[in-house]
């Protein structure tokens, strides 16, 4: 009797399992110091995916993501405003709430990240350039449609 296919949720089950395990190794590459990369911690790294990903996020937003105090978070956040990869500006509608924005920095900062992914993932794979562009596709599209759903107002 033939083997059956895999069900979709036993296959997006399996993507978002392989998503954690190079996500592992990809987040670690981000916290070795080299040369002409800022270097970031683990829980900078967490704050910058949040502020590109929603430029404009509120301190109070982004320690809600990650459960932290506040002030925690203010303290990161003014390391990654001392590397030049985020910038504050108080909120128009309260003065007292401060917004996070990326710099043009923290986007070259991110591709210089690519790069070195890229350098690491590239030899790990046969798959051909059509089978790169539809799984780019997909992870976008699953990364794309989360953060939609994070976002404050999300039903």
């Amino acid at each position: 009797m033939p083997a059956s296919s895999p069900s979709r949720a036993d296959l997006l089950g399996e993507i978002g399992e392989r998503i954690i395990q190079v996500f592992r190794f990809l987040q670690h590459e981000v916290t070795v110091p080299r040369a002409g990369v800022i270097h970031i911690t683990r829980s900078e790294a967490d704050i910058m995916r949040i502020v590109m990903e929603r430029p404009g996020t509120t301190v109070t937003e982004i320690a809600r993501a990650f459960g932290q105090h506040k002030s925690n978070t203010s303290t990161r956040i003014a390391g990654l405003v001392e590397k030049g990869l985020a910038r504050k500006e108080t909120a128009a509608s309260d003065g007292r709430e401060v917004r996070v924005y990326p710099t043009s920095e923290a986007q070259a900062n991110l591709d210089r990240f690519r790069a070195v992914w890229a350098e690491h993932l590239g030899p790990l794979t046969a798959a051909s350039d059509a089978d790169l562009v539809r799984t780019a596709a997909v992870l976008s599209e699953l990364a794309d449609a989360l953060a939609a759903a994070r976002r404050p107002g999300a039903g």
